[in-house]
């Protein structure tokens, strides 16, 4: 008897060692998750949708203080991390990173090893340029460029050593102050300089900008001629090759282009760069143009650039702090404009011409005064492995300040934007077509919850009295062709009890009409119209009206959409960015954006969301629509990224562009795992045929028993994936092979996505075509 109790113990301790052993196991494989998309062709994985295999090569790293030092610098600031260099004649800077030993030059280290010419050299060693605006005989307004280090063009002939630029330094707390004039020009300012840490600070107050007038005086042999040549600054440029190399090293410059891209350092000649204004053009200034047969390449919604230069070794990220409304991001690829040098940088633009309508002919005129605000960038050093881009997108969103999401979800939403009504020109006035009605809405989200989906976040447009396209937008009241107030509030009720989001679309900060109806129409600095086009196949006319009056229109309808059930809107133009003048007062951008963001902190009572917002609306918006799932492929770029997704992931929701409109649903698939993107499809209850002469008429594939299926089938296999990162923010994003990338989670899952026609084992991951695979989690 004791002999069996003895057997029976050591196969009961047999099998629980067993289970110790296989529990593990088990449990990695109930957190498995697989998925393949079909897929009957070869993709190019080494084309630049895609993000390029991890470059693992270092760059040398040689302590460079004593040559700074010989090469006529002087050590000016130094604290536990770093030491700032200043050499006057180039007003130039360097910086000594301790923690790494790297040293950053403000100009290209071997410039004078580079077969060029003079003005090229004195180009790339200039710590400072401007471009500065002169009016010809014509009376035609011309622009030029001077460089710091140019030669003095009113010099006589006897001086033809002096350079254009002076500059004086003084050393102050933190760092230093850089008096700086362009003789030949009478324009001075200041330049701050700062080092706090691993940060430099670089800035341009905007009352120490002075411009006077250039006095000369001729001396003939029949009398001397005075002239006097007003010339007015233009732009200002800081740095411009601050952290600039080439293909000699492995590196790669970061812009915000898009999703996000990389142009790697490489010996490829490019004759076109990479030149935006922050936030897209000015239409104060510029004409607007919506030609909807034209691709729209997007804005630079974001104010940073970034470089890097070896694996994990140095880099840094460069942030626009002030004078984001005037700002250009330029980014140089090799051998553009003749110069071997990759270089990023911001141009500061302190005036712009716009044009006066006369009665027979159009005038240009400048600002009299340059922008009022100060230019400042900061550059935040970065070593290990925060030198990449993962690690500029970690610092940036320190610096924005956006709250994390703790969203109580076991799938992803799926997002379906609803047209409800519209209308195409009678004989009459206007003939109304209702196209997705209240219960029509209800009866779509119930017939996809008999599908097993059950998490949505509808987006309404067109649901309010009179169509979007219409004044009445605002007003927070019910169209009785869809159902009228009682059928919304049915719809709103079952949506919230259900736990769904619901965003009804409305568009404030634009009016039909010229002719101010309880709203405040603003114009143009020239005094014009500030008129725009929207997108509609019928070429709707519209008017910005006053940004300080946005809340108010919002709050003023408060109990109407209380009563309607309605807390969540999508607004649309929020990310529009102009200067504007009302009444006898010019606003410039960079005062406008301030509006912007003050008007939507007293809409704290709502959920917000828009598409594409720029990054300062980012900390108060719920959902991110449209959101970039690729860069704009110039051809100078050689990596599409998901920098946005790494910012974003677990902070602010992401949606794809509509689908319907996508050309491979299939690569979408990948896509939204590889980037954290959640499905999102415009719908409607009738066919599209329907929208035929109305504002809509581009829409031509809406009907939801269309795309049902489809809808289904996508939305199934991407929540498969990223039900498992729901909350989870994006730690990690790296390409392992050629079209083989590996996503990390903070919340322990690793997805990794394979391109490839063909199977592919990496990393104990065994990985078929075209498929995703999910390890760890839920």
């Amino acid at each position: 008897m004791v002999k069996i109790l003895k057997k029976i113990n050591l196969s009961l301790n047999v099998l629980f060692l067993l289970l110790i052993v296989l529990i593990p196991g088990l449990r990695l494989r109930a957190s498995e998750k697989k998925g393949s998309v079909n897929i009957d062709y070869e993709l190019d994985p080494t084309s630049n949708f895609y993000t390029q295999k991890e470059d693992t090569r270092t760059i040398e790293i040689v302590d460079k203080r004593e040559k700074l030092l010989t090469d006529g610098y002087v050590q000016a600031y130094e604290n536990s991390d770093a030491i700032l260099y200043f050499k006057k004649k180039t007003c130039g800077i360097a910086l000594y990173d301790k923690r790494n030993g790297y040293t950053w030059y403000s100009t290209y280290d071997d410039v004078r090893s580079m077969s060029a010419t003079d003005d090229i050299y004195e180009k790339v060693e200039s710590g400072v340029s401007i471009e500065y605006y002169n009016v010809n005989q014509n009376g035609d307004i011309i622009s030029h460029e001077a460089y710091f280090t140019t030669k003095d063009t009113f010099q006589t002939p006897s001086l033809p050593g002096i350079t254009n630029g002076s500059c004086e330094m003084k050393i102050v707390e933190n760092g230093i102050d850089i008096d700086v004039k362009f003789k030949s020009f009478c324009v001075s300012f200041k330049i701050e300089v700062r080092l706090d840490g691993n940060k430099l600070s670089v800035r341009v107050p905007y009352e120490s900008i002075k411009e006077e007038m250039v006095v000369k005086e001729v001396v003939t042999p029949y009398s001397t001629i005075r002239q006097e040549r007003d010339y007015k600054l233009k732009s200002i440029t800081l740095f411009p090759y601050f952290g600039s190399g080439n293909y000699e090293i492995n590196g790669y410059s970061f812009i915000p282009d898009g999703s996000g891209a990389l142009i790697r350092y490489n010996d490829q000649k490019t004759s076109t760069a990479y030149i935006k204004k922050l936030y897209g053009a000015d239409y104060s200034f510029e004409e607007y143009s919506n030609n909807t047969n034209i691709v729209n390449n997007g804005s630079c919604n974001l104010p940073i650039y970034g470089v890097n230069h070896g694996y994990n070794q140095a880099a840094f990220l460069c942030e626009a702090k002030s004078g984001i409304g005037s700002i250009e991001l330029h980014s140089y690829p090799y051998l553009y404009s003749l110069i071997p040098i990759n270089t990023t940088f911001f141009k500061y633009c302190a005036r712009d011409t716009f044009k006066v309508k006369l009665s027979q002919n159009t005038m240009t005129l400048l600002n009299e005064e340059p922008y009022p605000s100060d230019y400042e960038i900061s550059y935040t050093f970065l070593t290990g492995d925060n030198a990449s881009y993962v690690g500029m997108a970690n610092t940036y969103r320190e610096s924005l300040g956006l709250n994390e999401k703790d969203l109580d979800l076991s799938d992803i939403p799926l997002r379906l934007e609803l047209l409800g009504i519209d209308y195409k020109p009678g004989l009459f006035g206007k003939n109304y077509v209702t196209m997705t009605k209240y219960l029509d809405a209800l009866e779509i989200i119930q017939d996809l919850e008999n599908s097993d989906i059950n998490n949505f976040n509808v987006t309404y447009l067109g649901w309010n009295r009179g169509g979007y396209f219409t004044n009445s937008a605002t007003t927070a009241r019910t169209a009785l062709l869809l159902g009228g107030k009682k059928k919304l509030t049915t719809f709103s009720s079952y949506m919230k009890d259900k736990g769904y989001n619901v965003d009804y679309t409305i568009n404030p900060l634009v009016t039909s009409s010229s002719i101010s109806f309880g709203n405040t129409v603003i114009k143009r600095i020239g005094l014009s119209p500030f008129d725009l086009t929207l997108k509609s196949s019928i070429e709707q006319d519209a008017y910005y009206v006053l940004p300080t009056e946005l809340a108010e229109i919002i709050t003023d309808r408060d109990k109407r959409y209380s009563n309607l059930g309605i807390d969540s809107l999508k607004i649309d133009n929020l990310n529009a960015a102009y200067s504007y003048r009302y009444k006898s007062n010019a606003v410039y951008r960079s005062q406008m954006i301030e509006e912007i963001v003050s008007e939507i902190k007293k809409l704290s009572g709502y959920k917000i969301s828009t598409e594409k917002p720029n990054d300062y609306l980012l900390p108060y918006m719920d959902n991110y629509y449209s959101a970039y799932y690729e860069s704009n492929k110039y051809i100078y770029e050689t990596d599409s990224i998901p920098f946005m997704s790494i910012l974003l992931s677990g902070y602010v929701t992401q949606y794809m562009p509509n689908i319907n409109y996508v050309s491979d649903y299939e690569l979408a698939v990948l896509r939204m795992i590889e980037y954290n993107l959640y499905p999102s499809f415009i719908i409607t209850k009738e066919e599209a045929y329907d929208l035929r002469y109305t504002n809509f008429e581009y829409l031509n594939s809406t009907q939801y028993d269309l795309w049902k299926d489809l809808m289904v089938k996508m939305y199934k296999e991407t929540n498969n994936a990223l039900s498992s990162v729901i909350n989870a923010k994006m730690i990690s994003h790296k390409a392992l092979d050629e079209g083989v990338v590996k996503v990390s989670y903070d919340s322990g899952v690793i997805i990794y996505i394979n391109y490839n026609k063909v199977d592919k084992n990496i990393e104990d991951v065994s990985l078929a075509p075209y498929s995703y695979y999910v390890k760890g989690g839920n």
